[in-house]
């Protein structure tokens, strides 16, 4: 059978478990606007070797997929995908 599960459908490692727990009572602004996604603006920037790219969060992978598809693709294009990849937590 094949079955086309998103990633919401998993927990998140524990890496990422403990840091939200070392950071759950922190008050900041609103998403994108935060002391944490304006570093790693600034590590993606660096990465890029792009010191003035504009670097912009979006609140997931539909949303995200979705605004690079239809920037690059016409109107009568699509994408299809057959690979599944796994990602692991070190």
């Amino acid at each position: 059978m094949i079955r086309f599960e998103s990633d919401y459908s998993e927990g998140a490692c524990l890496e990422i478990i403990k840091r939200l727990e070392e950071t759950n009572m922190e008050q900041t602004p609103g998403y994108g606007e935060d002391i944490y996604c304006n570093s790693a603006r600034e590590k993606i920037r660096k990465i890029c070797k792009s010191p003035n790219a504009e670097v912009q969060f979006l609140v997931g992978g539909t949303q995200t997929n979705m605004i690079v598809i239809s920037s690059i693709l016409k109107s009568y294009q699509g994408v299809i995908s057959a690979r599944n990849r796994t990602y692991k937590c070190s």
